[in-house]
């Protein structure tokens, strides 16, 4: 993790990605905002979901003290791209990004994707899917390629 500087990626009201280990939540990210960084005397990082709520009937969001090793940066957007069968993608389902591989590329920009952890399959539009990535040691595994606006990403589409 980064230090305590400017550049600290989880610094109190950043925006970040957590991993759950709770059953029928492993492999899958959540997006939320840290309410208060590494504690040295619990070593958690505490933080606010943007997706996910306290209770079934609830619509107050999940405030959660998590493990710094299940935190990591939004990642960056990147070039629009197709991608390939056998490719790992995390696709957008249930209000998080889940970890997938394509199986199949279908007409009109849908993909087929199997989840092993869940061991469905479902189809996603193209916008609905990212490369999936690693946070390891302060860099995205594999590297970035062309990160690009939002601007630009309508761009693509046309």
């Amino acid at each position: 993790m980064a230090g305590n500087g400017e550049d600290d990626p989880f610094k109190k009201g950043a925006q970040v990605e957590v991993s759950l280990e709770d059953d029928g939540f492993r492999g899958s990210w959540y997006t939320a905002t840290i309410i208060r960084s590494n504690s040295k005397k619990t070593q958690k990082i505490y933080l606010e979901f943007h997706t996910l709520t306290s209770g079934d009937n609830s619509t107050k969001p999940l405030r959660e003290a998590v493990d710094p090793i299940l935190v990591r940066p939004i990642p960056p957007r990147e070039a629009w791209r197709r991608f390939d069968v056998s490719e790992d993608v995390d696709a957008f389902h249930n209000d998080g990004w889940w970890e997938g591989i394509v199986i199949a590329v279908l007409d009109g920009g849908r993909y087929s994707v199997f989840f092993r952890s869940s061991r469905e399959q479902i189809e996603f539009d193209e916008s609905q899917l990212r490369l999936h990535r690693e946070w390891v040691y302060g860099k995205w595994v594999p590297p970035l390629e062309d990160v690009i606006d939002d601007s630009q990403q309508e761009e693509h589409k046309k």
